[in-house]
């Protein structure tokens, strides 16, 4: 049979596509972590295709009251057949639920089966015994024809022991991580019919919407087209100092201390881009789109025209709500459907709000770069959190490895007046401009001036 979508956005991705039936996945995890709205959700999908689907809930509560719960979600299909049985009366005699739960397939003929939740089932029987129910469990289950979905509480140390993983034939496990603000709710395959799933975890949202689930992106190492075109800056005079300009698919780094112009710099790369054609994708983590176009306005850049030609868009997220694997996937999908060729990222400080390990942070840094370059996309990333005056060549930037270029901002003392000085510290593949140069913030934006030596 045909592969067929679980009808939750992302699950079929690192699924490796679907689910080919008969097949039989346990949906494990720890109350709250959303069991029963995957499985439900997944039912909802079927039935809106035509499909018959049966709900069987191991619960104290009634058909009519399950309904109820069950309806509250904005996805909910009356078409839904619910059964329940008593949670008490399964732990103790689980050979009934088996009988009755037989007689049902028989009569509806369901395609797609839930049992929430499998673990009460037997719970007052000997192992032993508990054992051999969930064999017959699963003989009966192989006479369905169905795509069967058992949610249970279950930790992942539980997983390792109970034989209800040895006869599904794929498990997902989800968890929460419960912050402060929210919680950070993730989803792993520990196990699947086919070698064609993404592995490690990855991020899923849950609103009365249902269930949304963000794989990891780990971008492949594409072989680079070794004749890339230069591409301008946007600022006048920089790009001679950059041997023409950046070259296409590059990353630049953009670190500096605090009122040296980097978003500036950032936004005038992006601009430049839409006038000749090119769309950008702003990615703002402090300034919200109104901020960002009141600040551009000032130097003569109209931000709010791009953005209605389709030409620019700001992509504002608040730091407290950055999730690694939602920040990717939400950038790669806006990067596809716009057909972007640029990016900015400002500022990539925000990830030390949420991502505690270095080697995390970085990780994730160097998969968009990857992304973006796949993509045919030049990315600029703005860095900052540098405090005034501090000598920024001195200065431990751990990102600086994994980029293609990186401009250092300064604001220097001399003679008793602050000067703003630009080093390109570096920028692969190119000849660049080894000298300090000085440049100012005018009413046309960043404007480059002569070299600090010769002032």
């Amino acid at each position: 049979m045909e592969i067929e979508s679980t009808g939750i956005p992302g699950l079929d991705e690192i699924l490796g596509g679907g689910i080919k039936p008969p097949f039989t996945m346990l949906i494990a995890g720890n109350p709250g972590t959303g069991r029963t709205t995957l499985g439900v959700q997944a039912l909802c999908s079927a039935a809106r295709e035509g499909e018959t689907v049966l709900y069987v809930g191991v619960t104290s509560k009634s058909e009519d009251m399950m309904r109820r719960v069950l309806s509250s979600y904005d996805f909910f299909d009356e078409k839904v057949n619910i059964r329940t049985f008593n949670i008490s009366s399964v732990e103790r005699d689980p050979l009934t639920i088996l009988v009755e739960l037989s007689n049902m397939v028989t009569s509806l003929k369901p395609s797609h089966i839930v049992i929430d939740p499998v673990t009460p089932i037997g719970f007052g029987f000997p192992e032993a015994e508990r054992r051999r129910f969930m064999y017959s469990l699963n003989s009966a289950i192989g006479e369905w024809n169905a795509i069967v979905y058992l949610t249970g509480t279950m930790s992942t140390e539980q997983l390792c022991r109970s034989v209800i993983t040895d006869i599904v034939d794929g498990v997902v496990h989800l968890s929460q991580h419960i912050g402060h603000r929210k919680s950070k709710r993730c989803i792993r395959v520990v196990k699947f019919g086919t070698a064609s799933y993404i592995e490690g975890e990855h991020a899923f949202e849950i609103s009365t919407s249902g269930m949304s689930i963000y794989p990891r992106i780990e971008p492949d190492v594409l072989e680079p087209d070794w004749d890339m075109k230069r591409i301008k800056v946007g600022i006048s005079g920089l790009d001679e100092h950059m041997g023409g300009g950046l070259l296409e698919r590059s990353s630049t780094l953009i670190a500096g201390n605090t009122g040296t112009g980097k978003t500036l710099f950032g936004l005038q790369f992006i601009i430049e881009g839409a006038l000749n054609g090119e769309v950008g994708i702003i990615n703002s983590f402090e300034e919200t789109p109104g901020e960002l176009r009141y600040y551009a306005s000032n130097f003569g850049l109209n931000l709010e025209e791009l953005e209605e030609k389709e030409l620019v868009k700001i992509i504002h997220t608040p730091p407290s709500e950055i999730n690694s694997c939602k920040h990717a996937f939400e950038l790669k999908e806006n990067i596809e459907r716009m057909e972007a060729k640029r990016v900015l990222i400002d500022d990539i400080s925000a990830f030390d709000i949420v991502v505690d390990n270095i080697n995390d942070k970085k990780g994730h840094i160097s998969n968009l770069i990857r992304l973006f370059k796949n993509k045919g996309v030049t990315s600029v990333l703005i860095k900052g959190n540098m405090a005034a005056g501090s000598d920024i060549l001195l200065s431990e930037i751990p990102i600086s490895a994994i980029v293609d270029n990186l401009l250092l901002l300064r604001n220097l003392e001399i003679d008793k007046e602050i000067k703003k000085s630009l080093s390109i510290l570096k920028m692969h593949g190119s000849s660049h401009e080894k000298h300090l140069i000085n440049y100012d913030i005018g009413n046309n934006g960043i404007e480059i001036g002569t070299f600090l030596k010769d002032i």
